[in-house]
């Protein structure tokens, strides 16, 4: 009795390990496991753009009538850093601006507002790509704006 139950055992144990047929696969089948690979190394790649871009905030645009009170020229297209009702708070940001190396410029709007622009463009593009670049290069104006002023 105890040899039929050991052969029983023994024959379900053998039927189910069985063998994998990936383990005995001729060589082509490797080289398909390889392309799996590299389309999965793609798509992470493609998961992490995807992440970048669901991070960047939306460049927000606001079209209003300035007139400058501190800097050289007024553009049209001016990158916004800061906004103040205290034009004290607005000179002290500028200066430091001036003091990291760029050529800043305070305009006030019609409802008082200081708006500090740490740099200003003819055209929209440009304006557009600082902005971004601003925003990465410099964590503390992460909420930077594009100031269109009005002829």
């Amino acid at each position: 009795m105890k040899i039929i139950v050991s052969v029983i055992l023994l024959a379900f144990i053998t039927v189910s390990c069985g063998t994998n047929k990936r383990v005995y696969a001729p060589p082509f089948e490797e080289e398909e496991t390889e392309n799996v690979v590299v389309k999965e190394d793609v798509q992470a790649t493609t998961q992490t753009t995807t992440t970048k871009k669901e991070n960047t905030k939306p460049v927000v645009s606001k079209e209003e009538k300035v007139t400058m009170t501190h800097g050289d020229v007024l553009k049209r297209y001016n990158v916004i850093v800061g906004s103040f009702g205290d034009q004290n708070n607005a000179i002290n940001l500028r200066n430091k601006l001036n003091g990291m190396g760029y050529t800043s410029i305070i305009m006030r709007n019609e409802a008082g507002m200081s708006r500090v622009s740490i740099a200003g463009f003819d055209e929209e593009a440009p304006a557009r790509a600082e902005l971004l670049r601003i925003r990465e290069q410099y964590p503390e104006f992460a909420d930077a704006w594009l100031l269109i002023s009005k002829k």
